[in-house]
């Protein structure tokens, strides 16, 4: 990630983007609810409020693992595990119930604040910033939780939580009472409030504590701190030619998204990949302050909540895709959003087709000196455990505008590449959504069978390689023989279902239908046969004798024997066979369908109702069966590229019949 965050901070530079950096020890507070605990002169909790999310993200903290101030978390005081006390709580919390206060303070008997807990508020309260003026509102708090009693914490809170209950339950129930679990052990199920702490008599000082002026106060008197304790330069160079002086701290990280913190290089001397070339930890890779500073406030600039789909998109809980151009225009174009989208089968606006033809006009448009030269594309891998903050680069790309705009095109003539299928709307998928169709399992009767399980046949970042690479055919092949092992049942299943009447298949299967599809037809273009082709080649043309089986074996039962339908079709029945044996299929469906084609060319001269949609099925026979007569052999077999034909085939609209 080193090399690819490099070449961004040289981008910025020369467009003289400047990004605000911030204190390695200073972090971000979690997202979601954080109360303000305003504290007196004496220490105790004078007022207590529920924070903004705006506010919230102007906040900071100082610290680490072991302790962080001024904010911190807490849990809620009191813990509650009977059905009858939870069902209390949750008709209070909605306004269902009066608040009756003497038999919540009845309920309020089991001290949620365990051992634990005491052992570490402590810690955050003794948490010293350095490099503080002393007249500053940050350096008097800390004169107060310097000597605060654990014990004057918790009940002047819960004081003023009992006091403001009554006006506002909603804010100041969570904060009272944690639902447990009973079944677990009270330290292990104690719920988590995050808290910042501040000065009730603020005003003597310029700003309060949660205030943005004060965290970029503190951020610069720890930049400067920081600056003071640098080691002396040498002669040595780091990583990137620029003058090194050796220093242990670890790699500063960045908090991408909730739940994925990445440290920009994980360097902790126990890995023995360390030692590989005789030096661990810093010495490892050597990159001085200032170049590790540049290299977060990058990662921090293209990872902004405003640039989601432009230059950033989180692929799943613990992968992220990354897209910036060499040159960085006012006004940028939706990179990411090319890879991977919010699919709405409903809205067009959210399809590839609508993203990449936004994504190219506003490419197009750029003047010459604004459009970029390159565009470096890479993806992000958690590592597990989530907490190490250990990531690898999957994938990484360095694309021209032109290369990225023909991909894109080229990806939706290969999703394009299918003859029209009735009662079925095929949608493009995006890149990064491959992967997603791909893994799904089905059984016969239209359900997943993989289920929790998931199945990894492809990657998501495989789908991004499909789009911008040239793939290898052995790749191709081992892709399709997936894609169709995986999508058998649920091929089989729509195939069955489709001609006993028109509502039997939910539209959510047809939906899964739209979508695999397309990649079928992507991975036949990308194997150089298009439809022109392969419509008239023997697996396609199995696919469209079965399908034309299968309407007449549910004609004939509807017609015959009052609907009654048998639970499998006579081309269904032998789609298995014919996608491994495909003469033997063809012969066994022959036999077969004896009945029903006597019974069509009967009922084909009785002028009945349906009787020219009798007509419609012979005539595709006598289309079909000459041209099977002369290319299908009995030792011919299928190959994974003729199964995804006669997945297509089975499914596709009968051609239009113009000669009787």
């Amino acid at each position: 990630m080193l090399n690819e965050l490099h070449q961004l901070s040289v981008t910025l530079a020369s467009h003289n983007i400047k990004q605000q950096g911030w204190h390695h020890q200073y972090k971000p507070l979690p997202n979601g609810a954080c109360y303000r605990i305003w504290l007196g002169d004496d220490g105790a909790v004078a007022d207590v409020e529920l924070m903004s999310k705006d506010l919230v993200k102007d906040c900071r903290k100082f610290g680490n693992n072991q302790g962080t101030f001024p904010a911190f978390n807490i849990a809620p005081l009191y813990r509650v595990t009977s059905d009858e006390d939870k069902r209390y709580y949750d008709a209070l919390y909605k306004g269902e119930q009066e608040l009756d206060v003497n038999y919540l303070q009845s309920i309020c008997t089991a001290d949620n604040w365990s051992v634990k807990l005491r052992n570490k508020i402590p810690r955050c309260l003794r948490t010293q910033i350095p490099n503080t003026p002393e007249e500053s509102a940050i350096a008097a708090l800390m004169k107060i939780t310097a000597s605060l009693d654990i014990g004057v914490l918790r009940s002047t809170l819960e004081q003023q939580v009992w006091k403001k209950l009554p006006g506002d339950i909603k804010t100041h129930l969570p904060l009272l009472i944690h639902k447990g679990n009973e079944k677990r052990q009270p330290e292990d199920d104690s719920g988590s409030i995050s808290i910042i702490l501040d000065l009730i008599n603020w005003r003597k000082f310029e700003y309060p504590i949660a205030n943005e002026n004060t965290t970029r106060q503190v951020n610069d008197w720890l930049f400067a701190n920081e600056d003071d304790l640098q080691p002396e330069t040498s002669d040595q160079l780091d990583a990137f030619g620029s003058p090194y002086a050796e220093f242990k701290d670890i790699m500063p990280s960045v908090r991408l998204v909730p739940g994925f913190e990445v440290a920009l290089r994980s360097m902790f001397h126990e890995q023995m990949c360390q030692f590989r070339y005789g030096k661990a930890d810093g010495g490892s890779f050597p990159i001085n302050k200032a170049n590790r500073d540049t290299l977060k406030t990058s990662l921090e600039w293209i990872v902004e909540p405003d640039n989601e789909n432009v230059t950033w998109r989180r692929i799943d809980k613990d992968a992220m895709l990354f897209v910036y151009p060499n040159r960085v225009p006012k006004i940028l174009p939706k990179f990411a959003a090319l890879f991977g989208n919010t699919e709405n089968h409903k809205d067009s606006i959210t399809r590839f087709e609508k993203v990449a033809e936004d994504f190219i006009a506003t490419l197009n448009g750029f003047e010459t000196k604004q459009k970029p030269e390159n565009i470096h594309v890479f993806a992000l891998q958690q590592m597990s455990p989530a907490v190490s903050k250990r990531a690898r680069v999957v994938f990484s790309r360095n694309l021209s505008p032109s290369g990225l705009i023909n991909a894109a095109n080229e990806w939706q003539q290969g999703c394009h590449n299918l003859p029209p299928i009735a009662r079925i709307e095929s949608i493009t998928p995006f890149p990064l959504n491959i992967s997603k169709i791909a893994n799904k399992v089905w059984k016969r009767d239209g359900t997943r069978a993989d289920g929790k399980s998931e199945v990894k046949l492809i990657r998501y970042y495989q789908g991004m390689e499909l789009l911008l690479d040239k793939p290898m055919p052995s790749r191709i092949m081992r892709i399709t023989r997936g894609v169709t092992a995986n999508s058998l049942g649920l091929v089989l299943f729509v195939g069955d279902n489709l001609p006993r009447g028109r509502n039997v298949v939910k539209d959510a299967i047809r939906a899964e239908i739209g979508d695999l599809f397309p990649l079928l037809g992507l991975l036949l273009y990308k194997s150089g046969i298009t439809k022109e082709d392969y419509m008239q080649d023997t697996a396609y043309s199995i696919g469209q004798l079965l399908k034309i089986s299968d309407e007449l074996h549910a004609l004939y039962c509807e017609i015959k024997r009052d609907g009654e339908v048998p639970p499998q079709l006579a081309g269904n029945s032998v789609f298995v066979t014919a996608s491994e044996t495909p003469a033997q299929a063809v012969a066994l469906l022959c036999t077969r369908m004896i009945p029903y084609i006597a019974w069509a060319d009967q009922y084909r001269r009785q002028g009945k109702e349906k009787s020219g949609l009798a007509v419609w099925y012979m005539r595709q026979y006598g289309a079909l069966m000459p041209q099977l007569h002369q290319s299908l052999t009995e030792n011919i077999r299928f190959g994974d590229l003729e199964k995804a034909q006669l997945f297509i085939g089975y499914l596709a609209d009968l051609p239009k019949l113009t000669n009787k």
